[in-house]
């Protein structure tokens, strides 16, 4: 880098107030011969009434927010470990002030509900997904469709 020169970032603005919220899940079940063993199924889905609804990727989709709409995901985790959640395009943000910049990819704690907002700019099909390989693999990931 030349000497004096700095790195500076693009403004932010503000995303506006949302249009919608949706409460997605984060889920895991072990199993009943071997417990101690890490979970063999962990899926993605929605909460209804505060009940998670576990989904497969083959399922329909359940998210398909409009073109420019802001939106609010709430990720209920109705697990023991922490998540990192990567959501393809739509760069989302966390919603406080204090928290500024872009995300792809944001943690999901145990037990706590992880709201990130975002507006969709790029009709299409995308993918939201744990970044834990393991978990990736095996089904905790879901398609979600932006309308244009």
């Amino acid at each position: 880098m030349d000497a004096g020169r700095e790195l500076t970032l693009p403004q932010l603005h503000p995303l506006g107030p949302a249009t919608r919220h949706r409460r997605l899940s984060l889920t895991e079940q072990g199993s009943a011969d071997f417990p101690d063993v890490s979970p063999v199924v962990v899926q993605l889905g929605t909460v209804k009434n505060g009940v998670p609804n576990p989904l497969l990727w083959g399922d329909p989709v359940t998210e398909n927010p409009a073109l420019d709409p802001t939106e609010v995901w709430e990720l209920y985790t109705f697990t023991a470990d922490a998540h990192p959640i990567h959501r393809s395009t739509a760069a989302p943000r966390p919603p406080e002030p204090w928290e500024r910049g872009f995300k792809d990819t944001v943690i999901a704690p145990p037990g706590e509900i992880t709201r990130v907002k975002a507006t969709f700019d790029l009709p299409g099909r995308y993918v939201r997904h744990c970044h834990i390989l393991e978990h990736e693999d095996n089904e905790m990931m879901r398609p979600y469709q932006i309308i244009g």
